[in-house]
């Protein structure tokens, strides 16, 4: 019996694995830095036990205790084999009241006062972080014993440690944990890969199902794992897509298209007649007539022209609106991709060789930006040139008085790609940059709002963003990312 897609997400959980790891690593470098404090604060204690049952010998004999102290051969004996303690014994010494070295393991140092390095025992009582930031700290470490004479205190005895052994102990335990951890996260991370891809299948699948219905496909299967959470998730789809293909937006379209385009054509096809009809009265207008005649049609002929004026409006509207038409189809529902790879530079090559006539006419310079060896793309040539096409278009009637048109490209991270159309025209206000890839909307008196549209649309077919920066009166720049190829 096969796990189900529960079971399956249980298991994934497994790859907390390598952050266990790391933290029992903490862990565990914590307890051996406490582990090398207390060996270090044992050894400091039996030295200093030592010297302070010597020093307790010496003083009971009489006489001046820093001179019995100082020239005590029995304490001389300690304090020059304090090395044979330990390698992180520092130095050994028996000072009096105010830190000055009566005795010291190195004599050059007696009848100086001794800095006072960290308290040991204080640093083990503190926290963990606190103990290990003692350890990389660049201080002695103090275990000290008190020293009285009588009920009156005399001195201490104080042992020096250094951390720094303590530290290349660590130093050595950490290189086989960080390998240890290493390899065990990259295992879980194989782990981790096949687990997700075999769980998270079905949601890619779900996705992918999702994006064809929103394009108006019809799927007639939908290939789910036999799981029991996606039961009847497969056979939902299919009636689903069957219930939306019966009244699909694109048969919707189609029909309004065909309604609104045959009267259009039609009004076209009468204008046209109605064109021709005043051609020829203009023509009679000029046949051989009397001096009455004549001045009755020269004022024909000037209601004639007032009559095209009006008629070459009505035409240009008619186009116009076929135009509109034309352009929510596209973006209503858009050719479906025919992905191939695509040159980059050769397709803005491309672009610009079709409005070289528009550049030339408005004194604009071109120029080009793509890296040698630059990646190709995985796209849809037509409809990539068709985005293109309009933002450089559009570029070009922003530059009415002249400028200069960059077309480009560059490799991103996260393995894409930017496009970009830059110009030097006048800029798009700050208040319209939100709206101007709204379908409809525009700023031109003769725009139809659909080529940004468009562009939109395109660059959201082939799963790429579009970001646009504009200055009034100095230019815009639009970046079309794209995933590479």
């Amino acid at each position: 019996m096969r796990a189900s897609l529960r079971a399956r997400q249980t298991a994934a959980v497994t790859l907390l694995i390598a952050l266990a790891m790391s933290v029992l690593s903490v862990q565990h470098l914590a307890n051996l830095a406490r582990a090398g404090l207390e060996d270090s604060r044992g050894i400091g204690e039996l030295l200093g036990r030592m010297i302070y049952q010597r020093a307790r010998e010496a003083v009971a004999e009489g006489g001046d205790p820093a001179v019995a102290l100082r020239t005590d051969q029995g304490i001389r004996s300690i304090l020059a084999s304090t090395a044979a303690f330990g390698r992180n014994v520092t130095y050994a010494a028996v000072v009096d009241n105010e830190g000055i070295a009566i005795a010291h393991s190195f004599p050059a140092l007696e009848g100086q006062r001794l800095e006072a390095g960290e308290d040991l025992a204080r640093v083990l009582d503190g926290s963990t972080i606190a103990q290990v930031r003692t350890i990389y700290a660049d201080r002695s470490l103090d275990v000290a014993l008190p020293l009285q004479l009588g009920e009156t205190p005399f001195g201490a005895i104080r042992v020096g440690l250094s951390p720094v052994l303590i530290r290349n102990d660590l130093a050595q335990a950490v290189r086989p944990m960080l390998f240890t951890t290493m390899l065990v996260s990259c295992a879980a991370l194989l782990v981790g890969l096949v687990l997700a891809r075999r769980i998270l299948r079905p949601i890619h699948i779900i996705n992918t199902g999702l994006m064809k219905l929103g394009r108006g496909e019809r799927i007639a299967n939908i290939d789910l794992p036999h799981d029991e959470e996606l039961e009847g998730v497969g056979e939902s789809f299919k009636a689903i897509s069957e219930r939306l293909a019966s009244r699909s937006l694109g048969r919707l379209m189609a029909g309004v298209t065909h309604e609104v385009r045959n009267p259009l054509n039609a009004m076209a096809i009468h204008l046209e007649l109605v064109r021709e009809h005043l051609l020829r009265r203009q023509r009679d207008a000029h046949a051989p007539v009397g001096a009455v005649l004549r001045v009755e049609r020269r004022h024909d002929a000037a209601e004639f022209d007032g009559a095209c004026e009006h008629l070459d409006v009505i035409g240009a509207e008619i186009k116009r609106l076929d135009e509109v038409i034309t352009g929510f189809v596209r973006f209503i529902r858009p050719e479906e991709l025919q992905l191939q790879p695509v040159n980059v530079e050769a397709l803005i090559v491309e672009v610009l060789a079709l409005i070289e006539p528009n550049l030339s006419r408005k004194g604009i310079l071109s120029r080009t930006s793509v890296p040698d060896g630059f990646p190709q793309l995985q796209a849809d040539p037509a409809l990539l040139r068709q985005a293109l096409l309009n933002l450089a278009l559009n570029a070009c009637q922003a530059m009415s008085r002249g400028g200069t048109l960059t077309m480009g490209a560059t490799v991103e991270k996260d393995r894409r790609v930017a496009l970009r159309v830059e110009d030097t025209g006048s800029g798009i206000p700050a208040a319209d940059l939100e709206k101007i890839f709204d379908l409809y909307f525009t700023t031109k008196p003769e725009g139809t709002g659909i080529g940004l549209s468009i562009v939109y649309r395109i660059v959201q077919l082939h799963g790429g963003e579009i970001e646009v920066e504009s200055t009034e009166d100095r230019g815009t720049s639009f970046r079309l990312l794209l995933p590479r190829a």
